[in-house]
Formats: C-alpha cells, structure tokens, sequence
C-alpha cells in the first residue's frame, strides 16, 4: 500500500485547460459532477435555522430543486438496480431532465449485497430528504436522448436569442461600480470587465449578482473584506467584511484502488482503442451501453455506521476537551462546531459517503488484462475551515486558496479519515461477501486528496457571525448587490451540491424578482 503523507496543502492555480473547460460549459459544476441530482438531508437543512438562517428550510428548498427538475421514471433495468421511482419527491414540470441511468456496470449488484451484508439498508427514496444507506442515484441525464441535461441546454439555450440575454465567455470581471446609497449603503452603478484584452463596461439598473465564484474577486476590487488582507494590497477598506474568503469547506476523500482476481466489464476496458471504438458506436446508434452511464451507486452513513462505539466514545472526549480551549471558544465559527458536534450523534445525518468507481489503474498493476476498481469515502462535514484570500490587486493572478486540510479541533478529522479507510476496506467487495463470483483484491493503493465542492467562503450567516450575505442573498452593506453560487453555504452539505444549486438558482430568482415587483409599486 503506498500514499500521500497528510499534511496541509494549498491548491493550485486553475490551469489553461481548466479555464477553456469552463468556457466550453457555461456551468462546470453541473455539466461535470457525474451528473448526480442529489438532494441534500432535511435535517440539515432545518438545522440552518440555528446558525441564524431563515427562508431556507427543507421545504424550501426541496420546493426550489423541484422546480428545476423535470423527472422521468426509471426503466425497469434500473428499478433492478434500485432507482428511486417515487414520483412525489420529484419535480415534473422544471428544466433539468432527469431520470436512473440505462446502464449498469456487474460490480453494482454486488457492491449492494456487500454493503448489505454491513448493515447498511437500501434507500429507494434518496429525494425524500433522507440519504442514510445505499442507492442509485437519478442524474441530470435527458431519458429520450440519453445526453446530460444541465444549465446551457435547459435554461440558456431557450433564451439565448433575446436582446437582452447576453453570454460572454473568456471574460473577466473587474469590479462593480458602486456608489453611497442611502442610510450609508453601496449601491452598484455598472460592472467593468475585461474581454479580449480590452475594458468595458456595463451599466446597472437592478441588481448585480455574483456567481461561479466570482465574488472573491470583486470584494477585492470593491475593498469589501478584512481590513488586514485589504491593506497588504493597498485596497481601501470599504465595507469591513472579516468572512470575505473565509470558513472555506470541501469534502476531503481517501481512495482506495484495487485488482480484481477475475475479469469484469469496467471503464480500464475503455483504454483498449477496439473496444471503446465499439462502445462509441454502440452509443451513437442506440444511445445505450457503457458510454451512456458514469458511476451510479452511493453509499451515505452516519458516524455510528464506521466508527466503533469505544472509538467514538475516546474521539467525541477528545473533540469536546479541544472544543473547549479560549483559541477555539472565541472562533466565530463556534456555532458551526455546536452544530456539528450535535450531528455526530445523530444517525439522521450522513458523516461519510461511499462511492464504489468501476475503474483504477494503480501504479504496480503488471496483468495486461486486469480489472480495478476504486473504492473512495469522502468527509461529508470536515471541521476545518481554509481560506481563500488575493495574492495581488491584479483580478488575473489567481488567489491563493488554502484548505486547511486535517486542521481541526482534537484531529478530528483524520480520526475519521482514518475510520473511514478502515471501513474501505470493509466495503469492498471480497470473496466472503462475494464467492459467486470470487472477487479477490490484490495490489492495493491508498490515495488521499480533496475534491472541488467547495463552500463557505460567502456565506449566509449573520453578520456578526462572520456572514457575508443575509438571508435575501444580498451583500452586507450594500443596497443590490447579490451572491448565488456554493459559496453562501454556511456549513458544507452531506451531498453532492448539483440539485441543490440548482434550488438555489431559482430561489435567488424568486428573492429578485419579488423584490422588483414590490419597487415598482411604489
């Protein structure tokens, strides 16, 4: 077994090829994310309320997701597999169509009776607001064409040709032109952008709102953020927003990759050119095969689920000693940690997912022909808090972003991680569980890394808890300027975040356009 050693890490710059990508798909998020239309839990949505959150309760936001989603019941080959066919969790007249995969690789059945035989029951409902077990999800995949469905094809496609709709990609947002508003406030005039290597600008009627990660950016051109960090880039302060860039999340993962002692269908076969050559065809004729699926089957549990009773006792004795320290006890992310600490303890709330990934070719494989696949569990509420702050005053150098990996009260997040690899092993699929078809693992490889669903460094909180934006999504200290990406997520969701963006796509809708409605009644 070979792997990373754990220490904190910075992330990179985006590169050339990560920028054309996001040129190419106006929303990378939901074009990429293996197309999984997960929504999150009820419990932690409804738990939002005590960080000071309102408007944003389960029942919002599941009426929100539904509203982007155009469901589509499942084949009967994917109710084999387990796909969720409860109509009244779903939206039926919305955008995003979505539908179970047509497709399923031969580990899938398997992997459900290794995960059964753990105790893990299977969830035919995962849209209900209840994650906990094991199931296949319903992706954003078009069932008539079997094509992913996502933001450019669902919403900007059928208003791209307005004259008032207007996409520019390879742009670059410099600032927002703000002016003193009332009661002290700043208002935003227009946006300045580059294009092309030349500035424009446009004016504002309404309201500017920030998304896919944009607001960084702008709050250092606009000076909204910590004074500190303003005053090393010669910034004028002008809205003192201390959680600007701060209370970064992510869903830190360990992966586990292994051989198959016999020979089954995964995606390495992709690597043999007369075999992708027929997958590709196959799916050009019939839309069907391997080429219409990515993986398909996730696995959701609480903390009592991979981390035994006299390990969970020492490691929550541990957490609350550090819990207690004066560095900690003055944090404003104090409620966050009450919040967390609590769902340790309830099996309501998913602390660690599994994904079983039908592919892996691992450094010492020596067999031309084997087969791999990969086993990977990811943190669902890591407790440390990163950062992302500017490097220079200039919007081209990219920021430095810092994770904070492992950097949190008591270890606790790598006593999970820890937890979590062990119980990888337990998952995978082996001959006890599995003799029918005598899957051995051999040549395993242990990776550790972090993944791009990052949250928080916006959020919607009070503004005395360190909060950026208040519940209507507008930014402190300002009269129209908004926020609407993952960003504003105060505390990181146990999902993935695809639906949930969505929701809040069109929840952010809603909050502008009742707003315009009561201002031109007056």
């Amino acid at each position: 077994m070979t792997g990373h050693s754990l220490p904190s890490r910075k992330l990179q710059p985006r590169t050339a090829e990560s920028r054309s990508l996001e040129e190419k798909y106006s929303a990378v998020r939901p074009a990429l994310n293996y197309m999984a239309y997960t929504r999150g839990s009820r419990i932690e949505f409804n738990d939002w309320e005590k960080l000071g959150i309102t408007g944003w309760d389960w029942n919002t936001i599941r009426d929100a997701v539904n509203a982007s989603e155009a469901w589509a019941p499942p084949s009967d080959y994917a109710k084999l597999h387990n796909a969720d066919d409860v109509a009244h969790n779903h939206g039926s007249h919305g955008y995003i169509k979505t539908t179970a995969y047509s497709y399923y690789y031969d580990l899938v059945q398997p992997f459900f009776h290794t995960m059964n035989k753990l105790g893990v029951a299977t969830n035919h409902s995962e849209a209900s607001g209840d994650l906990i077990g094991i199931w296949t999800y319903t992706a954003s995949v078009d069932p008539q064409t079997n094509t992913r469905s996502y933001s450019t094809n669902a919403y900007y496609d059928r208003v791209s040709s307005q004259p008032n709709i207007v996409c520019l990609t390879g742009a670059y947002a410099a600032k927002v032109v703000m002016s003193d508003g009332e009661d002290g406030a700043l208002r935003a005039l227009g946006v300045e952008f580059y294009g092309a290597g030349q500035l424009f600008s446009a004016s504002v009627r309404c309201e500017v709102i920030l998304a896919a990660g944009q607001s960084r950016m702008v709050f250092r051109a606009l000076g909204i953020g910590t004074p500190s960090v303003l005053r090393k880039l010669g910034i004028p302060l002008k809205i003192d927003l201390p959680g600007v860039g701060e209370n970064f999340q992510d869903h830190f993962t360990v992966t586990l990759g292994a051989e198959l002692s016999r020979y089954h269908i995964t995606a390495d076969d992709l690597s043999s050119e007369s075999f992708a050559q027929k997958r590709l065809e196959e799916y050009r004729e019939t839309r069907q095969g391997m080429l219409s699926s990515t993986l398909s089957t996730l696995v959701f549990i609480p903390t009592s689920a991979f981390i035994p009773a006299d390990k969970m006792k020492s490691m929550l004795a541990s957490l609350d000693r550090a819990l207690q320290a004066p560095e900690i006890k003055n944090l404003p992310y104090k409620q966050w940690y009450e919040l967390q600490r609590a769902w340790l303890e309830n099996d309501g709330v998913a602390q660690l997912e599994i994904i079983l990934f039908p592919s892996y070719t691992h450094v010492g494989c020596t067999r031309e022909n084997a087969s791999h696949y990969t086993m990977s569990v990811f943190l669902q509420h890591a407790w440390s808090r990163g950062s992302v702050h500017a490097t220079s005053p200039s919007i081209f150098d990219p920021p430095e972003i810092d994770p904070a990996i492992l950097d949190s009260p008591g270890d606790i997040d790598m006593i999970m991680l820890l937890e979590a690899v062990n119980q990888d092993h337990r998952a995978s699929p082996d001959v006890s569980a599995l003799h029918p078809i005598g899957m051995i693992t051999s040549g395993m490889q242990l990776e550790w890394d972090y993944i791009s669903n990052m949250t928080g460094t916006a959020s919607m909180l009070p503004r005395s808890a360190n909060g950026v934006v208040d519940n209507e999504l507008k930014v402190y200290g300002t009269e129209n300027l908004r926020v609407a990406d993952a960003s504003i997520f105060p505390i990181h969701l146990g999902t993935h975040p695809q639906a949930t963006l969505y929701g809040l796509a069109h929840r952010a809708a809603d909050i502008i356009t009742s707003k315009q409605k009561v201002t031109e009644s007056f």
